[in-house]
C-alpha cells in the first residue's frame, strides 16, 4: 500500500455560485427627490438622477427590518453582492440648492481607547448646517431588480412598501405594481466597461441620444455592519466601491442649478 505524500497538492477553490436571479421591474413617483453623489461632501451634496445600486438594495433591506420581517432581511443582505441593480431614469429633473439642517450620527472614529477617551454620544446625532441639491422629476423613475428565486416574494414586498429612496426626505410613491419581467437588456444604466462589451456584442439603440458617465456605489461584498447598540447597526467597510457608470442623456448648467435631460 502506498504511503500519502506529506505534502499534498492544495485543493483547487470553488467557484463562487452565483445564483439565477428572477427580475422585478418597478416605477415610483417622487414627491420630493435627493440622492447624493457619493462622491460628495456630506454637507455640500450634489445629487444625481439615478441611485446607487447599494441604494436600491439596502432600501429593499430596510424595508424589510420596518416591516417585521428581519430574517428575510438578513437574508436578502448575505446575497445583496449578487443581485443586479438596473434604472431607467426619469425623463428630466431640474435640481436646486437648499439649506437645511444636517444630522448625522456620531462615529467613534476619533476614539482612543488606550488613553480611556471614549466618545459618550456615539450612536446619537450630530447637527449642523449645510446644503443640498434636490430635484423635481417629470415621470417615474423604473428600477429593475434581479434577485434570487427564493427571495423573490420578500423583494416584492419590500418594493412595494418602500416610502424613499435615497434620502430619508426624498419620498415616493408605488406606480401601478410590482412586476416580474426578463432582464432589460436596453436600459442604459451599466458599469462603463460592461457598457462597452454591450455595445460590441449587439449594441443600444438607445445610445444614439448620447450618455453621461456617472459615479455610483455597488457592493463587491456582502455588506458588513458593526453593532453600536441592541437595536441598530452602522455600516461601513470595505464592502462598497465607487464605480462609474453610464446613463442616458446629458446636463446643463444654470445659473440657479443644473438641469438633466434623458432624451
Amino acid at each position: 500500500m502506498k504511503a500519502k505524500s506529506r505534502r499534498e497538492k492544495p485543493k483547487p477553490q470553488e467557484a463562487k455560485r452565483v445564483p439565477e436571479l428572477i427580475w422585478l421591474k418597478v416605477a415610483y413617483n417622487f414627491h420630493s427627490y435627493a440622492y447624493r453623489d457619493p462622491r460628495s461632501a456630506f454637507a455640500s451634496a450634489v445629487a444625481l438622477p439615478v441611485l446607487s445600486p447599494t441604494t436600491i438594495l439596502l432600501g429593499v433591506a430596510s424595508t424589510l427590518f420596518q416591516l417585521g420581517q428581519a430574517n428575510e432581511a438578513k437574508s436578502f443582505l448575505q446575497v445583496s453582492d449578487q443581485c443586479e441593480v438596473r434604472i431607467d431614469p426619469p425623463n428630466g429633473a431640474v435640481f436646486f440648492r437648499a439649506f437645511h439642517q444636517v444630522r448625522r450620527y456620531e462615529t467613534d472614529k476619533h476614539d482612543k481607547p488606550a488613553e480611556g477617551k471614549i466618545n459618550p454620544r456615539l450612536g446619537l446625532t450630530n447637527i449642523n448646517q449645510g446644503t443640498r441639491e434636490y430635484g423635481l422629476l417629470e415621470g417615474p423613475m423604473t428600477i429593475f431588480l434581479g434577485v434570487p428565486k427564493d427571495l423573490i416574494e420578500a423583494a416584492k414586498m419590500a418594493l412595494t412598501n418602500l416610502t424613499h429612496l435615497g434620502t430619508h426626505d426624498s419620498l415616493c410613491s408605488l406606480v401601478g405594481e410590482v412586476e416580474t419581467c426578463a432582464e432589460p437588456e436596453d436600459v442604459v444604466y451599466a458599469p462603463r466597461e460592461e457598457l462597452a462589451q454591450r455595445i460590441r456584442d449587439c449594441g443600444i439603440p438607445a445610445l444614439g441620444q448620447g450618455i453621461t458617465i456617472v459615479t455610483l456605489s455597488r457592493f463587491k461584498s456582502p455588506p458588513t455592519a458593526q453593532p453600536v447598540s441592541e437595536h441598530w447597526y452602522m455600516a461601513g467597510g470595505d464592502d462598497t466601491e465607487l464605480v462609474k457608470y453610464a446613463i442616458p442623456g446629458h446636463f446643463e448648467g444654470t445659473s440657479r442649478g443644473k438641469i438633466y435631460r434623458k432624451r
